[in-house]
C-alpha cells in the first residue's frame, strides 16, 4: 500500500523527553475580522483537524485565477511554468536554474530519496518527523536511521552525524518539524552541517516557514542562505497559501545539484491551474500577511484555551499543536471521530500525544466541545 504525505508513521523508536508548559498568550480579537474567506460549512461532514491544512481554504486572489485557469485547460502549462519560476527565483534572489518545481513538495522530497539514496547508502532523520521521505528512500534500498528529538523536541543533532562506518547520502530536517511544529535552532544547524562529510547532503524542509516567523530561534535557509552546496530546501504552496489540493512545491538548491534533481522530476509537473495560482500567490503580499496574521490569532487562541484547562503541549511555530492527552491516543483518535471531529494520526513514540492542526473559531469550538465531554 502507498505511503502518502498522511499517512501513518510506522517505525518504532525510544521514547522521548516530556513536553513543556505554554504560557497563557493574549489573543488578539482583530485577527478574526481579517479579509480571509471562510470556509463554507460542514453541517454533515466531519470537522478536519487531521491534516494540517489552511481551513479557510485559497485566498480570494488564487480562487479568482484558479476559475480563470480553467478556460485554458486545454493547454500546456510551459509559459505559465516559467513566469513561476523566474517569480521564486525573484523571491528568494536566486537564478531560475537553482529552482526544482514539484507537483507539491512531495515530488521534491520523492526526487532526493532517488538522488541521494540506494543500495549501501542512509538517510538520517528525526523521529517523530514527516514521514514520506523515509518511505520513498526505503523502497530504493536506502538504510533510513530515525533519531529521536531531545527532550526540547529539537533534532538530536549530535547523534544524526555518520555513524558505524554508514556512509550517509541525506540528512532530513523537517524545520518546523512535523508532526511537534518545533524549531531547531538555525545556528544548531549550521554548525552541524559543518561536521558532515562533503558526499552528505542536507535537506531543509521549510513547509511551515511562515507560521514560525515570529521565533527568534528561526531563520529560513533561503531568505538567509549558507554558501555550502550541499544544503537543498524544499518549500510548499499548501499550507498557508490553502493550496493543499492543487498541488505545488519547490526546492532552491545549488545550481549542479538543481540539475541532477530536474532530471529526476515529472515532465510538466506543474498543471496551469497550479502555476496561475503559485503567481498570483506570490504577488499577494497582503493576503500573505493577512493569512499570517490569522494563523498566529488562531494559535493564540488554542493556547489560552488549552491553558484554561491545564493541557501540556509541544511549543508550536505551526498551524498545528501537538498536545498532551494523558490517555493512549488511538483511543483519543477513535473519540473525536465518534464526535465527528477527525484529529491526527499517531506518532510514535508520542503515544499519549495527539496533533491538532488549528481550525476555524466554529471548528475549533466543536472540537474543545468534544475535548470537555471526553472525560477521564
Amino acid at each position: 500500500m502507498q505511503l502518502s504525505r498522511r499517512s501513518f508513521f510506522r517505525t518504532s523508536i525510544s521514547a522521548i523527553g516530556a513536553t513543556a508548559a505554554v504560557s497563557a498568550l493574549p489573543f488578539p480579537a482583530e485577527a478574526f475580522a481579517i479579509g480571509e474567506p471562510q470556509r463554507a460549512n460542514q453541517p454533515v461532514g466531519p470537522v478536519l483537524l487531521n491534516s494540517n491544512e489552511n481551513p479557510y481554504g485559497p485566498w480570494p486572489s488564487l480562487k479568482e485565477k484558479m476559475r480563470a485557469a480553467l478556460d485554458v485547460g486545454h493547454r500546456y502549462p510551459d509559459a505559465q511554468c516559467e513566469t513561476l519560476v523566474g517569480k521564486v527565483a525573484e523571491l528568494h534572489r536566486v537564478s531560475t536554474d537553482q529552482v526544482i518545481m514539484g507537483c507539491g513538495s512531495s515530488e521534491i522530497l520523492r526526487v532526493c530519496a532517488e538522488i541521494f539514496g540506494g543500495p549501501g547508502k542512509t538517510l538520517v532523520q528525526a523521529s517523530p518527523t514527516f514521514e514520506s521521505l523515509g518511505h520513498y528512500a526505503e523502497t530504493r534500498g536506502t538504510k533510513v536511521r530515525a533519531v529521536p528529538l531531545n527532550s526540547k523536541f529539537e533534532h538530536d543533532l549530535e547523534k544524526m552525524g555518520p555513524a558505524g562506518g554508514e556512509k550517509v547520502g541525506l540528512v532530513y530536517i523537517c524545520n518546523p518539524n512535523n508532526p511537534t511544529a518545533s524549531i531547531t535552532p538555525r545556528k544548531a544547524i549550521e554548525a552541524y552541517v559543518k561536521t558532515l562529510p562533503p558526499e552528505t547532503y542536507v535537506l531543509i524542509d521549510e513547509a511551515y516557514h511562515h507560521f514560525a516567523l515570529s521565533s527568534p530561534d528561526y531563520v529560513s535557509f533561503l531568505d538567509h542562505p549558507v554558501n555550502d552546496p550541499r544544503i537543498i530546501v524544499a518549500r510548499t504552496f499548501s499550507k498557508i497559501y490553502g493550496l493543499a489540493g492543487i498541488r505545488l512545491g519547490y526546492a532552491v538548491a545549488q545550481g549542479e545539484t538543481a540539475k541532477k534533481m530536474k532530471a529526476h522530476s515529472s515532465y510538466d509537473n506543474v498543471n496551469i491551474v497550479a502555476a496561475k495560482c503559485g503567481i498570483a500567490a506570490l504577488d499577494d503580499a497582503a493576503g500573505l500577511a493577512a493569512a499570517i496574521k490569522r494563523t498566529e490569532g488562531d494559535r493564540t487562541e488554542f493556547i489560552g484555551q488549552a491553558q484554561k484547562r491545564n493541557i501540556m503541549m509541544v511549543p508550536s511555530q505551526g498551524n498545528f499543536v501537538m498536545i498532551e492527552t494523558g490517555k493512549p491516543v488511538r483511543k483519543v483518535i477513535d473519540y473525536f471521530k465518534s464526535q465527528n471531529v477527525m484529529i491526527g494520526r499517531p506518532f510514535p513514540p508520542l503515544d499519549t500525544h495527539a496533533r491538532i492542526t488549528l481550525g476555524t473559531p466554529p471548528e475549533m469550538q466543536a472540537f474543545w466541545k468534544a475535548w470537555d465531554g471526553m472525560g477521564s
